[in-house]
């Protein structure tokens, strides 16, 4: 999945635009998303999902796939925010209380609160998320870091950063070998077989992905290598009028919004 995400940002139909330009679309829509009411980071979710799927032509199903992930983990900690808990003896039903249930000498209740809070950290997750998700599919990493350079970020922290993207796929490569070896040879069946066969595959990846850092490193060393990453992108890059003053409008138009909610 990670690299398909990858090819479809050097394949999406913004790759042409100035990355510098949609770095800076996605950074002003991702401010108004942290600061703006839950309606106006509903409208902006679905305004950047309109941009990555029918403008940029990103299959929407790896699109939902993404959304669907990010929700998953969302779910999993929506229970701190909803739910709170009081001695059965000491809780008294409260107008807030829309809902509780008693569990043993405990009471779990959800209040009003609990749900106001838990819909606007929803609302204000998705619509960062779709400004991430703009920059995932529509920017190509070796962009990402040459504009960081352009910037005056220091080399060695956009170095670091290539290094880091470089052996999130070398890990996703030997794990997937390692895990096809051991199925190979009959692994993976039942639980504590899965339980220990995961365990050997942590090790042999720590050691693997370190053979492998060295390997690179050596190679680095013999063809030269001064201690700074040079990334050529061949890509001729044109501005979009019509995408220009879409964003600038629509950037206008949310933000005029959130004022006149009260923002």
């Amino acid at each position: 999945m990670i690299g398909r995400i990858d090819s479809l940002a050097y394949e999406n139909r913004l790759k042409r635009l100035p990355p510098e330009q949609k770095l800076l679309f996605s950074l002003a829509m991702l401010l108004l998303a942290l600061i703006s009411h839950p309606l106006v980071q509903g409208i902006l979710f679905v305004w950047m999902s309109v941009w990555i799927v029918v403008y940029a032509r990103t299959p929407w199903r790896i699109y939902f796939v993404v959304v669907a992930a990010s929700v998953a983990f969302l779910l999993a900690g929506s229970p701190a925010l909803l739910l709170e808990a009081s001695r059965l003896a000491e809780w008294t039903r409260d107008d807030n209380a829309i809902a509780s249930w008693q569990l043993g000498s405990w009471v779990v209740y959800v209040t009003a609160e609990g749900l106001s809070r838990a819909m606007s950290l929803a609302a204000r997750s998705l619509a960062a998320l779709s400004c991430f998700s703009f920059i995932l599919f529509t920017v190509p990493f070796a962009e990402v870091l040459q504009v960081f350079r352009r910037i005056g970020i220091p080399s060695i922290l956009t170095d670091l950063m290539m290094i880091m993207y470089r052996f999130v796929f070398v890990l996703l490569e030997t794990a997937e070998q390692i895990w096809t070896a051991q199925k190979a040879r009959g692994g993976h069946r039942g639980t504590a077989g899965t339980l220990k066969d995961a365990g050997r595959l942590i090790v042999q990846l720590f050691i693997r992905t370190m053979a492998r850092y060295r390997q690179m490193y050596i190679s680095m060393t013999a063809r030269g290598f001064t201690d700074d990453f040079r990334v050529l992108v061949h890509a001729s890059h044109m501005r979009s009028k019509r995408y220009e003053w879409e964003a600038v409008a629509g950037c206008l138009l949310l933000a005029m919004l959130e004022w006149w909610m009260g923002g």
